[in-house]
């Protein structure tokens, strides 16, 4: 999931925290079975996101790599974005 941004001006409305329940509803129906996101963990374990270091995705520091379990099984491994999310150059 993400990334998830509102503007300064909209902020501490309730917006953002919106926007990540409709992601992680829009995914249970899907059937996902986790979500993993990069971000601060300050604001997104207030959703249930924690660092799981069975989980890592290679250059990005672990400790702003949170997964949320929406399964009964627990991932283990190395995790790839899709290409989309890449950077440009």
């Amino acid at each position: 999931m993400g990334p998830v941004s509102v503007l300064p001006k909209y902020q501490r409305q309730g917006i953002g925290s919106a926007l990540v329940r409709e992601g992680l509803s829009r995914l249970r129906a899907l059937g996902a079975q986790g979500c993993a996101l990069v971000g601060p963990p300050e604001y997104y374990q207030r959703f249930g996101f924690k660092n799981d270091p069975a989980l890592v995705h290679e250059g990005i520091p672990q400790e702003v790599f949170l997964v949320l379990p929406l399964g009964d099984s627990q991932a283990r491994g190395v995790v790839v974005f899709h290409e989309a999310f890449a950077a440009q150059a």
